[in-house]
């Protein structure tokens, strides 16, 4: 029998993980800030570009300080805070690794407009490559998408 894709990431993701690149935080209990965009996922496929509801809201917070973090947030389970933001020709990369204990580990890969405007584009992947970087940050690439995402504007939740 086999496993739906999503329950497997969802099982790396369960259990004690580990993340690097950012932090998780309880709903309603993320870091404060001004929301400077808001996204919402559309037109989501799998690995074998099925059609797939994949519900997340995606908020570009700054802080008080004015760094600029991410912050996901999935029905369900804690958001993601990811703080640590790379610039990759025209997109403002954000990613974050969740390490399960038993060795699985899944990247989610975030890339938003640098100029704020457009759609943004979200992985989620079990198969990627890492280049070396500090060991709070990630720079990976996606070898291989388990899921993919377009991520549309939300003028509504700014």
């Amino acid at each position: 029998m086999r496993v739906p894709l999503l329950f497997a990431l969802a099982a790396v993701a369960c259990g004690a993980p580990a993340l690097r690149g950012g932090e998780t935080a309880p709903p309603g209990r993320e870091p404060p800030g001004r929301c400077v965009a808001s996204y919402r996922t559309a037109a989501c496929i799998d690995r074998d570009r099925g059609k797939l509801d994949h519900p997340v809201r995606v908020y570009l917070v700054e802080d008080a300080s004015r760094k600029r973090m991410l912050v996901v947030a999935r029905p369900s389970y804690d958001s993601l805070v990811i703080r640590a933001p790379a610039a990759e020709g025209t997109e403002r990369v954000f990613q974050v690794i969740v390490e399960g204990g038993d060795g699985g580990r899944v990247l989610h890969d975030f890339r938003l407009p640098a100029s704020g405007r457009g759609d943004g584009r979200m992985a989620v992947s079990t198969e990627f490559s890492e280049a070396p970087t500090e060991p709070t940050k990630v720079s990976a690439k996606v070898t291989r998408v388990a899921i993919a995402c377009r991520l549309t504007p939300d003028e509504a939740a700014q």
